[in-house]
């Protein structure tokens, strides 16, 4: 993927949400917050991590940060993740590695602020680099999770905030 640029629609979500701070839900087996693309499970990952940022100081997109924690954290609010890789081979503490296939663990949950049967936008269908945002019969927005990888485009896309990332479980 190639798309690398921080979209004005997302440039203004930005400042228009900058107060706005959610945290995912926590599990046993999931991360506090979104981790870095290539991290290791959760607990390993913060064994291994020396919280140097390099990381964060290697992302092209500026969405990794430091969380309060002191661990980087993915943080996508006006750009989406590209998997360029860069965060991975600056990493020498390997808590970040190679993935196979590029994934985030994010996925879009779509909320009913989309549904416009006068005007529907389908920009996230229409940016979707994997092809896994469809819409039904009914116009109602649909993730195939399997070719999801979590990029973040939908979520950028979207004019109404009616996308969200939550942690695949």
């Amino acid at each position: 993927m190639t798309h690398r640029h921080v979209s004005r629609r997302g440039l203004f979500r930005a400042f228009v949400s900058a107060a706005k701070q959610s945290t995912p839900q926590t599990s046993s087996s999931h991360p506090v917050h979104p981790l870095p693309p290539g991290a290791l499970p959760d607990a390993q990952f913060r064994r291994q991590c020396t919280q140097c940022n390099a990381c964060i100081e290697a992302c092209p997109m500026g969405i990794l940060q430091q969380h309060d924690d002191g661990f980087p954290q993915l943080a996508i609010e006006y750009a989406s993740c590209d998997g360029c890789g860069l965060c991975i081979a600056a990493c020498e503490p390997q808590a970040l590695r190679p993935q196979s296939r590029f994934d985030t663990a994010l996925r879009p949950v779509f909320s009913n602020a989309c549904l416009n049967p006068t005007r529907p936008c389908h920009q996230c269908a229409e940016h979707c680099p994997e092809l896994a945002c469809t819409f039904d019969h009914a116009g109602i927005p649909m993730v195939d999770t399997e070719r999801c990888n979590g990029c973040g485009e939908c979520l950028v896309q979207c004019d109404v905030e009616a996308v969200r990332l939550e942690l695949r479980s």
